[in-house]
């Protein structure tokens, strides 16, 4: 679907006022945006820890998110706006989501993935939404995003290459990159393009009504996402980490509508909620035990510098 930057600009220009009038007010919906989202990576982690296999914690997730969808579409009194392009995009973004939810866990189930180097990898997301954000939504680039960017490609690389491993011109980079690197790609485009339909569904409905419709968009995989096992067996103790992750991302999405809604950018809100790595790697030794090398340390420096250079943020008289 094509999509005119002068039609988003004149969408955006009816909100335009709104940072003005409440100046700064986005950071704290984006701050509380990134806490929930730490929260969620480490709930996802603890879940798989505990035994459950990625498809069943996908499941529990989906189940999860429901309360808060209900709760808010009940602070509604179930009235939402009913303006078709804002219902397809937050539709848009609960199964762009829920696909790189999938593939996330599909990543920190993988025998070799280490929680800090999965969830910084994953957290350059941003770099997606702000090149994407440039052509779609005329937000401008300072140099320092610039640099952010190719700070990420960096530690990419560093990621995507196993140290335990010689190179060889025969076998080739794929032969020795890990194996959560894959899903991880899915997760850094599925995400990275969400981050675009949010601020184009909350520029046109509010964000309570945006969650709702995302929700609709995870319950779309949820024939698909029936575990073999009866229910019964999912009466754990285990199974409240995969309802926890749910209810945990679709919180934190609704902090971080809010955020786009009342006036933040994309290229900056999304990019600074996406800093929940760095709370990752300095709790990931004491909540899971797990260390990272030398090599890996030096990339989650260069993916954390990179995602907060991406979150500058862009002056006022700066299109958006």
């Amino acid at each position: 679907m094509a999509i005119s930057p002068l039609k988003i600009t004149q969408a955006n220009s009816s909100r335009d006022d709104a940072p003005k009038r409440a100046p700064g007010k986005w950071i704290g919906y984006a701050t509380l945006c990134l806490v929930c989202f730490a929260g969620y990576l480490f709930a996802s982690k603890l879940g798989l820890k505990a035994g459950l296999s990625d498809p069943v914690m996908f499941y529990l997730f989906i189940w999860g998110s429901l309360p808060v969808a209900l709760a808010l579409l009940v602070a509604r009194k179930f009235s939402l706006e009913k303006e078709p392009l804002g219902i397809f995009f937050g539709t848009l973004t609960g199964v762009l989501g829920a696909a790189g939810q999938l593939a996330m866990l599909n990543a920190l189930a993988a025998s070799d993935a280490n929680t800090s180097v999965v969830g910084a990898i994953t957290g350059l997301y941003p770099m997606v939404t702000a090149v994407l954000a440039y052509f779609l939504l005329r937000e401008r680039l300072k140099s320092l995003q610039v640099l952010g960017l190719v700070l990420a490609a960096l530690a990419i690389v560093i990621f995507a290459t196993d140290p335990s491993m010689p190179f060889s011109m025969k076998d080739g980079w794929h032969e020795h990159s890990p194996q959560w690197l894959r899903p991880v790609g899915v997760v850094l485009v599925a995400w990275g393009v969400v981050g675009i339909f949010q601020k184009l569904a909350t520029n046109r409905i509010s964000a309570e009504s945006t969650i709702v419709w995302q929700t609709l968009g995870f319950l779309f995989f949820l024939p698909f996402a029936l575990p073999s096992q009866p229910h019964s067996s999912l009466l754990s103790g285990a199974s409240a980490y995969g309802l926890l992750a749910g209810t945990l991302t679709n919180l934190g999405s609704w902090f971080l509508f809010a955020a786009l809604h009342c006036g933040g950018k994309a290229s900056v809100v999304v990019p600074f909620t996406a800093l929940y790595p760095l709370i990752v790697v300095l709790l990931a030794p004491l909540v899971l035990q797990e260390s990272i090398n030398l090599l890996q340390g030096g990339g989650v420096v260069l993916a954390v510098a990179a995602i907060i250079l991406l979150s500058i943020r862009f002056d006022d008289n700066h299109k958006a």
